[in-house]
């Protein structure tokens, strides 16, 4: 409704339209500032996230490092009880080569024993002491391959608990790393609703500045009917109510989901996030880690961060298609890779561009976005 002829001489419009014109103009200050913290923000998540990737690529190196190096000291310990037991037996048949001895001394011509080292009593004395002098070097000898041998055990062990030692310090980076990247969502969630309040604060002002406009407007033409009646002598007649002015072709219905998970975001529903901005495709209920396929053959054509998606990948499957996987941890594929469907190329992450943890996910037809569930097999 707007203010009736009679009262307008008490309501000082242009005054009131600067004012608000003014407060338009902080507000869009404000949020150019406020886009431009935001900017900074995704930029120093885009730096965690990169860091929590790389750390993560080093931790699993480290685990399968140790995982060798667990097998090579198993193959070592195998080796230290085989020489262990040979060495043994070694002892065994000398300390039999020296009673058999001890008892030919003490009883000349007696022959103890028959086979073995037994026989070494038949033989003559000379060679008897040259066989056992071979057998006392190969005992030695044996003796200082076992230990060799446990020498390089117990490095092997060594190395692995300093693997250890860098795989808990590595891990304890890691959760820092997704500690600072929880921080940087956090800060942008709340800087973006803080955004969202100034964008609703600014189309109320922007619609008060129209209608004020539209006073004016009407306040200059009924000066000017006043004016006319007056020289014609006519009284003004009543004014009523001013209204308001109210204002991939053969596969769909066939494709897999790229993870399990219940759909939490629907297409073309209201983000919420932004004034006037809808889904442009799904977002999927999928745990942080979890694995993300391909639904279909197609060549990568984007793997990495970008703005407002954080890491992405981007599927050509011709014929125009495209599809989209965002709001990742992790990217298992490199630019130019031909995959085939349902094979994992990537890790669900909790990106900021989801309100709850999830997988995004788009189909586009020669740019257009299209509703995933129309494409995907019924569950």
């Amino acid at each position: 409704m707007l203010a009736p002829a009679g009262t307008v001489s008490a309501f000082e419009p242009e005054a009131e339209l600067e004012e608000t014109l003014e407060a338009i103009r902080d507000l869009e200050r404000s949020q150019e500032e406020r886009q431009a913290a935001l900017e900074r923000l995704e930029d120093e998540l885009e730096r965690a996230a990169r860091g929590s990737s790389e750390s993560r690529r080093e931790l699993r190196e480290l685990e399968a490092e140790r995982e060798q190096q667990a097998e090579v000291i198993a193959e070592h310990e195998a080796r230290v009880e085989q020489e262990e037991d040979r060495l043994r037996e070694e002892r065994v048949q000398a300390g039999r080569l020296l009673r058999d001895q001890w008892q030919r001394d003490r009883h000349p011509g007696r022959v103890p024993g028959t086979g073995g080292d037994g026989e070494l009593s038949r033989l003559h004395p000379e060679i008897a002491a040259r066989l056992r002098e071979a057998r006392a070097e190969a005992l030695a000898a044996l003796g200082e391959q076992l230990e060799v041998l446990r020498a390089a055990r117990d490095d092997l062990e060594r190395e692995q608990a300093v693997l250890a030692e860098q795989e808990a310090e590595l891990r304890e980076v890691v959760a820092e790393l997704e500690r600072e990247e929880e921080r940087q969502r956090a800060a942008m969630d709340e800087l973006e609703r803080a955004i969202e309040d100034e964008a609703l604060e600014l189309a109320r002002l922007e619609r008060n500045a129209e209608t004020l406009e539209e006073l004016i407007r009407e306040v200059e033409r009924d000066a000017a009917e006043r004016e006319e009646r007056a020289a014609r002598g006519d009284p003004p007649p009543d004014r009523g109510p001013v209204r308001s002015d109210v204002a991939f072709s053969d596969l769909q219905g066939e494709l897999p989901r790229p993870a399990e998970g219940s759909v939490v975001r629907r297409f073309n529903e209201p983000r919420g996030s932004r004034l006037q901005s809808r889904w442009r495709g799904t977002v999927l209920e999928v745990d942080n880690g979890e694995a993300v396929h391909a639904v279909h053959f197609g060549r990568v054509v984007y793997a990495d961060w970008m703005q407002g998606y954080g890491f992405l990948v981007i599927l050509d499957h011709g014929g125009g298609y495209l599809t989209l996987y965002s709001n990742l941890e992790e990217i298992l594929v490199a630019e130019g890779e031909e995959i085939e469907g349902g094979e994992r190329m990537a890790l669900a992450g909790a990106g900021r561009e989801a309100i709850a943890p999830g997988l995004y996910f788009e189909i586009r037809r020669n740019g257009d976005p299209l509703n995933p569930e129309d494409w995907w097999l019924s569950q």
